[in-house]
């Protein structure tokens, strides 16, 4: 028989006996009576309460209980419906001896199953050594109790017994006094473990993220609530401890436990629907996403699926040696903690992404619940974002070339200016003051030399001058881009009517793209034959945006330098006829 098989078989007997459990409760619990022997058999509104309590509770169990990622926390839930019937089954008059001294030593086990269940809620297990220590004291303390009360506690000798007074099926020695002193110290006890558990479980509640008290929260609250009732009923005992379940006092308390288990049983039940709903939406993404989805698509669906706008979904590219989202970015995802885990979809044993969520979904397998399928999806867009990075990384590449260019640009400028300019102007004053001496010896032939080798090196220095500034003006550098195109506009070939244009300063690459864009304008405008050019400069955000016309012929192609330049920024160009429009991202 297949593991399947014998899961389902067990679920099918533990359903059974569950259901079974359920319908002995609603014949035996007694109704009303005289005297009462239980609480539900003190009115018919103690009764409901009593009966609603314990088999939503059972109802709530075996729903967690069916589904294998629930199934811990079921068992306990299940465990504590039984256990919360433990009295009514002590006070069954007419019941059999043995039925009615189980009754009697399951009270305290109530306590700490409802104490497991809060503890290691939604897993079911403990997580940290101080949960295991926790979970083991109450166990070892609620079974030390129980044990006592059935080996030595004489119901004919208890001079506060009000349900079975007559018999203990497991009674070895007749010990009123050690019975009466488990009796107290089980109350102290319930006092402490029902305080802290509220304590514990309300810190906890404080701790969580908004998506972590939305999705825990159903079952938390109402958990802390039965320690505070569990606490202020052993009090009540301690006060008065002969129990009249016709007091006002007693009979509030029990209303009071009787609906904090009746909301706990209901949350832990909305709990496991919508969990399943939720594993559900997860493991349908790829039916949901089309077929060509936006990059970051699974993310948001994720998010939206689990309630969590914090959720991150990082893929791990091993050629790049880095994590980066559905857009290409590369991203560090965070780390566990503060609420958070991260949970790897894996691959043919190889991790293709990192999802990090909230803990509170840490119950849900997402490795698993993200099926064949949706693992395909994850695959592609891996894929799609290797190679968003790869084009981003591209970019950057071509940016940094750029960049470079311009760099060496303006190196070559400040060389030309500060060294050959500077010789040339040297040899210039150098040949006139030898021209005037010439003149002054009245060498006419030598002044004449003179005279041809000034006007050849202001030429030279003229030529050099205008070739340092088509390198790099070095206006642009020391009054931005304003100034450069003022002096642009006066030695253009044509004329040039400067709009609108931006003072502020921007990068150094921006500003040299920015003005080089004006000068390729320029010049195809003057090859067309163009009477004038129009030029602004203006910022839209975080963008610079040029705007260049002209009246000359149509123009038939596009500027691809223009293009390479601009692109490797980031930015657009759109050209038209008569009309340059380009987009440079100045962030």
């Amino acid at each position: 028989m297949g593991d399947t098989a014998v899961t389902r078989l067990t679920v099918g007997i533990g359903s059974a006996l569950v259901v079974a459990y359920s319908i002995a409760v609603i014949v035996a619990v007694p109704r009303q009576g005289a005297p009462p022997t239980t609480y539900a058999g003190t009115s018919g509104a103690a009764y409901a309460f009593d009966l609603l309590a314990g088999l939503s509770l059972l109802a709530a169990g075996l729903l967690a209980w069916t589904d294998s990622r629930t199934r811990r926390v079921g068992t306990l839930a299940v465990l504590a419906g039984v256990a919360w019937f433990g009295p009514d089954w002590e006070g069954w008059d007419g019941g059999p001896g043995i039925v009615r001294s189980l009754g009697a030593i399951a009270w305290p086990l109530s306590l700490a199953f409802v104490v497991h269940l809060g503890v290691t809620f939604p897993s079911g297990r403990a997580r940290s050594r101080l949960q295991r220590l926790t979970v083991a004291a109450v166990y070892g303390l609620a079974l030390a109790i129980s044990l006592g009360r059935a080996l030595f506690r004489d119901p004919l000798l208890d001079l506060y017994c009000w349900r079975n007074c007559l018999e203990n099926a497991f009674l070895v020695h007749a010990d009123p006094g050690f019975a009466r002193t488990l009796d107290d110290v089980w109350l102290r006890s319930a006092i402490a473990i029902g305080l802290l558990l509220a304590v514990s479980l309300v810190r906890r509640l404080l701790r969580l993220s908004p998506a972590g008290r939305r999705t825990l929260g159903p079952v938390l609250v109402p958990t802390a609530l039965i320690g505070a009732g569990e606490a202020a009923y052993a009090a009540a005992l301690i006060h008065q401890p002969f129990e009249s379940p016709s007091s006002g006092e007693f009979g509030a308390l029990f209303m009071a436990r009787g609906a904090c288990v009746t909301a706990l049983a209901a949350g832990l039940g909305w709990i496991v629907v919508r969990s399943a709903r939720t594993r559900a939406a997860v493991s349908s993404l790829a039916a949901e996403l089309t077929a060509a989805p936006r990059p970051g698509a699974l993310r948001d669906r994720l998010a939206a699926a689990l309630g969590d706008p914090r959720l991150e979904v990082a893929y791990w590219l091993p050629g790049l040696g880095r994590y980066v989202d559905g857009d290409g970015g590369t991203v560090e995802p965070s780390a566990s903690g503060n609420g958070r885990v991260s949970t790897p979809i894996s691959r043919g044993g190889r991790t293709v992404a990192l999802v990090v969520h909230d803990a509170a979904h840490d119950s849900l397998d997402m490795e698993q619940e993200i099926g064949a399928s949706a693992r395909l999806v994850v695959d592609n867009e891996r894929l799609r974002a290797e190679t968003l990075a790869q084009l981003a990384d591209l970019q950057a590449s071509k940016a940094r070339i750029v960049e470079s260019a311009d760099a060496e640009r303006r190196r070559l400028e400040r060389d030309l200016h500060d060294g050959v300019q500077q010789q040339l102007l040297g040899l210039a004053f150098d040949l006139r003051v030898a021209r005037t001496g010439a003149e002054a010896d009245g060498d006419r032939e030598l002044t004449e030399l003179l005279d041809s080798a000034v006007a050849d090196a202001q030429a030279a220095f003229d030529q050099l001058r205008e070739l340092a500034h088509g390198i790099f003006p070095a206006v642009l550098a020391e009054g931005g881009l304003e100034a450069a195109l003022a002096t642009l506009a006066d030695v253009a070939p044509l004329p040039v009517v400067l709009g609108r244009v931006s003072n502020a300063r921007y990068s150094a690459v921006v500003e040299t793209t920015a003005y080089l864009t004006v000068v390729e304008a320029v010049e195809d405008a003057a090859a067309r034959t163009a009477g004038y050019v129009e030029v602004e400069a203006r910022d839209e955000g975080d963008t610079l945006v040029i705007g260049v016309e002209d009246d000359g012929s149509e123009r038939l192609g596009r500027i691809v330098t223009l293009d390479d330049r601009v692109g490797a920024l980031g930015g657009t160009v759109e050209t038209r006829a008569r009309t340059l429009r380009v987009a440079i991202p100045c962030a």
